[in-house]
């Protein structure tokens, strides 16, 4: 009986541990997803379109929300190709979106990445929002398919804007 009595204390011990211990494969993914975000703002800031390529799906595509003067929510939608050539044309350090409390959510080859971000251009603040990434993981790694964000220019938690 003491047998039984210790082996059973093993195995909860053992399962207990198991169950606190993160899975190595997630954080991976979400290090990952991460980065994949992270270099997507950095080609912004050096205005490079081919990093920015290099972390876009080929079907890449953005949808901007915003406010018309009447209040009422409406879309606008940019391309990858729209994206990058918009990249291509400004100088180096003209367009810096810095971001913030990132989640990520994964099953299995999709992912979202959700964040708080403030965009500022030309070194002057434009606005804040929250950024919403689609992304799957392909041959070359995670690829962003949608990149979805609102635009807010009140209400925006300056204190809270991380450093250039």
């Amino acid at each position: 009986m003491k047998k039984i009595s210790s082996s059973l204390l093993f195995l909860f011990l053992v399962t207990n541990l198991a169950a606190q211990t993160k899975n190595p494969a997630g954080a991976a993914d979400a290090q990952a997803i991460t980065a994949t975000v992270r270099t997507l703002f950095d080609s912004m800031r050096a205005a490079d379109s081919a990093k920015a390529r290099s972390v876009m799906a080929p079907n890449f595509r953005i949808i901007v929300l915003s406010q018309n003067p009447t209040g009422q929510t409406v879309t606008r939608e940019t391309s990858g190709k729209q994206f990058r050539a918009q990249l291509a044309a400004k100088p180096p350090q003209t367009l810096d979106e810095r971001f913030w409390d990132g989640q990520v959510q994964v099953d299995g080859d999709l992912a979202s990445y959700w964040c708080r971000y403030a965009f500022f251009n030309n070194g002057k603040f434009s606005h804040c929002g929250t950024d919403v990434f689609q992304l799957y993981r392909g041959p070359r790694g995670w690829q962003i398919v949608n990149l979805t964000y609102n635009i807010r220019r009140e209400g925006c938690d300056m204190q809270a804007i991380p450093p250039k």
